[in-house]
């Protein structure tokens, strides 16, 4: 393998939720992409990747690799800024793993021991663009999704109306009303996922289990934190399919999360989590738990994830980000996304971005 001839990392602004964050690594003319979104706001993320880049110029690819990621996992388990630094290996690690693929002629999940890339089911995340909007924005934007061919839509019933100050019973109330409308608009055999992002009050969770119990959404994410067992433990007893587990990347906290049976589905972010080797930690550490891939990331991300949703099975679940205007334009070859399913391709991931827009 050569040595690494440049680094560079960029960020590219998608929407009014969304700015993608790359770094790039060049060896041998060949580029090796991967991407550290949303792990941090925006100025810190990007200072923090250029920071190390210097450690691995010049060096051979194995040696880079095994440099940087001795540097960032110290950095990491130092406790301050332990997210960010786990992101940061997870976009370096993404990028390197790319670019060894690449150069070995093969795509990303072979390269990796995971066998050819096969065909991976989206579900459309609808709130990196239409959060903000109201209701009827989002019920359109769902009908749009499924009209597209994804066979799943996730909503943020709290989100939102969180961020305009609202609060307790009224935060609660509308958040039911809306995912109501949505279930209710959707055809039946469309899934619905939840995110809740923590911000269900503790005192009124039995009030969200009760109502959205009988919706039969496919999962509700984030009700409670992974460590509140109790909080877990009822909320699955009273019927809901609990998944959990985004930003996550530690194994050993993953295992106890899914030691008590309490979530049905975890949510490994391969960014957040490390890049690939963290992402086969996490799955061996969630035993019979359904790994799915949590994705509200670029199409570099979702590439990236693709060819990594082996490690789920055929059951598994890749998260979309619906709606994000740019995506189309902004990878040679176009995202391989028809119908609600990615059909990944290589050599590496198989594209690059063929646009950047420095924020």
């Amino acid at each position: 393998m050569g040595d690494i001839d440049s680094v560079e990392v960029w960020s590219y602004r998608a929407s009014r939720r969304s700015t993608w964050v790359m770094v790039e690594v060049v060896a041998d003319g060949t580029r090796g992409v991967g991407e550290l979104s949303d792990g941090a706001p925006l100025g810190a993320l990007v200072n923090a990747a250029c920071s190390v880049s210097s450690v691995v110029i010049g060096l051979p690819l194995d040696v880079a690799r095994t440099t940087l990621s001795r540097q960032l996992e110290k950095l990491r388990t130092a406790g301050e800024d332990a997210f960010l630094w786990s992101t940061v290996l997870g976009g370096y690690e993404a990028a390197f793993a790319d670019l060894q693929a690449r150069l070995e002629g093969r795509p990303l999940s072979t390269s990796l021991g995971l066998g050819e890339p096969q065909p991976v089911r989206l579900y459309a995340n609808l709130n990196r663009r239409y959060g903000g909007d109201g209701p009827e924005a989002i019920l359109a934007a769902a009908a749009d999704a499924v009209s597209n061919g994804f066979p799943a839509v996730k909503v943020a019933p709290f989100l939102d109306n969180h961020a305009r100050g609202v609060t307790g019973d009224q935060l609660v109330d509308e958040g039911i009303e809306l995912v109501a409308r949505v279930r209710d608009a959707l055809p039946s055999d469309v899934r619905l996922m939840a995110d809740c992002h923590h911000l269900v009050p503790a005192e009124l969770l039995d009030v969200v289990v009760r109502e959205l119990a009988p919706m039969g959404l496919h999962w509700v994410e984030d009700l409670v934190h992974v460590g509140d067992r109790s909080g877990l433990e009822r909320a699955a007893a009273g019927g809901l399919a609990l998944a959990a587990g985004e930003h996550i990347w530690n194994p050993e906290i993953a295992a106890a999360a899914c030691a008590t049976g309490a979530l049905r589905y975890w949510l490994v972010d391969p960014k957040h989590a490390g890049g690939p080797v963290g992402v086969v930690r996490i799955a061996e550490a969630v035993g019979a738990t359904q790994l799915t891939f949590h994705n509200p990331s670029g199409p570099v991300g979702t590439a990236h994830a693709a060819h990594l949703a082996g490690l789920g099975g055929t059951t598994t679940w890749l998260e979309y980000a619906w709606g994000e205007a740019d995506r189309t334009a902004f990878l040679e070859p176009a995202e391989p996304v028809n119908d609600g399913i990615i059909r990944p391709t290589g050599p590496g991931i198989g594209c690059l971005p063929r646009s950047r827009r420095e924020e």
